[in-house]
């Protein structure tokens, strides 16, 4: 690991680069909408490497509230995963069918996709909270 630039100031400056020096340039349409992609693939993965750790950790404190908390990145990526599909199995095994306890599910469900979204599609979860 390098100190700078960092991994996410490469990716901006990649992106920057495509839209704002490349992308005026193009008339294919083609080129112009893989450029699009290009540059949004970029920007999901500049914000995913900031927000990694922090959203992986909020996620772990919702599906394993009191469980300690991996120490490495890599292990608490795993972590998380596994406890996702532990809590898929508890839903289709019903678990959560109880009106109660679906509601609080959908209450802790939707903290871990809107933190998805901010990474994703912030737009859409913007125009999502706004309701447009």
């Amino acid at each position: 690991m390098n100190d700078r630039p960092t991994a996410p100031e490469l990716l901006s400056a990649a992106r920057v680069f495509l839209e704002s020096e490349l992308l005026p340039t193009l008339t294919d349409a083609r080129l112009r909408f893989q450029t699009l992609v290009t540059a949004n693939v970029l920007a999901i993965v500049e914000r995913e490497l900031l927000a990694e750790e922090e959203h992986l950790l909020a996620e772990w404190q919702t599906l394993a509230p009191g469980e300690p908390v991996p120490s490495r990145l890599a292990e608490l990526r795993q972590a998380v995963r596994t406890a996702n599909e532990r809590l898929c199995e508890q839903m289709r095994r019903g678990d959560f069918d109880e009106p109660g306890r679906f509601r609080v599910l959908c209450a802790q469900v939707r903290h871990v996709v809107e933190r998805k979204l901010e990474v994703a599609n912030p737009r859409y979860l913007a125009g999502f909270r706004t309701g447009g």
